[in-house]
């Protein structure tokens, strides 16, 4: 039976061909729906219509990006490990609600690794807005991301474990009109993180909380396969909660590296598929002579999924509100100009005699000796002249 490193190596081998066969393709365009806008909230909309999107995920796994869902749209997103109890939902998004084309709100898992040793995200809830500045080719965009730490509470005996993370992310997207297939992610995040002992048995109060202040830098990549399939990946640094229970040593509050490689594929626009494979470094409390076996402490493989509601679409189908009318402002100018030019008065014509012997101001060239209009009866002494 092969082993869990063995499988892991495989995974990434196969993620690795995959990504190899997408730059050799080099398809010119793999997202057409890269510009694309959502369809106008209209009472009439048909339920295909509104689900048809295109829809913008606002993270890669664990990792914010400057992109938000949308107005009037919410995401709901989740991840189970394959391998861990621990942290069934972990990493994702749980619910993004976007008011706007440059912000949301959001409830979140912000990823740490808890004083048992596994990547535990500690949840949180914030508030994402993309920078509002016109976008260029070739230029990147950004955005900002607070997310407001609720405590995660564990219990050693008599002993209970408060951890709590606040974090404000600065990312950035960039796209390339060469490769337009490669989208790169990177930002920096800055952790304001804290641990509480309560009931501790070692110490003569029974309590102790220590804080700590860290800026860590995270990246990442999407490389679009297919027009509904992504190769994703993404590397980070998060803080680590350090204790041993029963120890006399203080709680300590340091980093590690976490990494997730994966695939991403719509199977329908507003339902999105994860599979991935992550690993956690400790890379940073590893000695000179640390093996790699030593160094990765912990891997595993997550599947998740992100569904996307248009919430506003549905509302204005039901109800009536939230309504999107199409922009008309484009067409009202030429209309205004065919009208000013219907109405146009026709030129004076010059005061000479009619040289002609059709009227000037009649379509069906009627003769001009039989028009009473004052453009053909002035001048009509003279001949005139023959057709």
């Amino acid at each position: 039976m092969i082993s869990r490193a063995g499988f892991g190596l495989v995974l990434l081998g196969v993620l690795g061909v995959l990504f190899r066969a997408r730059v050799a393709a080099a398809d010119p365009d793999p997202e057409p729906d890269a510009d694309a806008h959502p369809a106008a909230r209209t009472p009439d909309a048909s339920m295909g219509t509104i689900f048809h999107g295109p829809f913008q995920s606002s993270r890669l796994f664990s990792i914010p990006t400057a992109d938000v869902v949308g107005a009037y749209v919410m995401s709901v997103s989740g991840e189970g490990s394959l391998l861990q109890q621990t942290g069934v939902l972990t990493s994702a998004g749980v619910i993004a609600i976007g008011f706007g084309d440059i912000a949301q709100l959001e409830y979140r898992q912000s990823a740490a690794i808890s004083v048992t040793g596994v990547d535990a995200p500690i949840p949180a809830v914030g508030v994402q807005i993309k920078i509002p500045i016109p976008e260029h080719p070739n230029v990147p965009a950004f955005g900002i991301a607070f997310r407001l730490g609720v405590p995660r509470g564990e219990q050693f005996g008599p002993t209970s474990v408060d951890e709590r993370v606040t974090d404000v992310y600065l990312v950035g997207r960039w796209r390339f009109t060469a490769v337009p297939w490669l989208t790169l992610h990177g930002g920096v995040r800055g952790s304001s993180a804290s641990i509480e002992l309560t009931g501790d048995p070692t110490r003569s109060d029974g309590h102790f909380k220590t804080d700590r202040t860290l800026w860590l830098p995270a990246g990442g990549y999407e490389v679009a396969m297919t027009s509904s399939a992504k190769l994703v990946g993404e590397i980070e640094l998060a803080p680590q909660f350090s204790w041993t229970p029963g120890a006399t040593a203080d709680p300590k509050i340091g980093y590690a590296v976490l990494g997730r490689l994966g695939l991403r594929w719509s199977i329908v626009p507003s339902v999105v598929m994860d599979s991935s494979i992550g690993y956690q470094l400790d890379a940073v409390d590893a000695s000179p002579a640390s093996g790699l076996r030593d160094v990765v402490s912990a891997w595993d493989i997550r599947l998740g999924a992100e569904v996307f509601v248009p919430w506003g679409a549905l509302a204005c189908r039901a109800v009536r509100v939230f309504w999107s009318r199409p922009n008309r402002h484009r067409s009202t100018p030429a209309r205004r100009s065919i009208r000013t030019r219907r109405r146009s008065p026709p030129s004076r014509p010059s005061r000479g005699p009619i040289t002609r012997s059709t009227c000037r101001c009649s379509s069906t060239r009627r003769p001009a000796t039989s028009c009473r209009r004052r453009c053909c009866t002035r001048g009509r002494g003279s001949t005139p002249a023959a057709a």
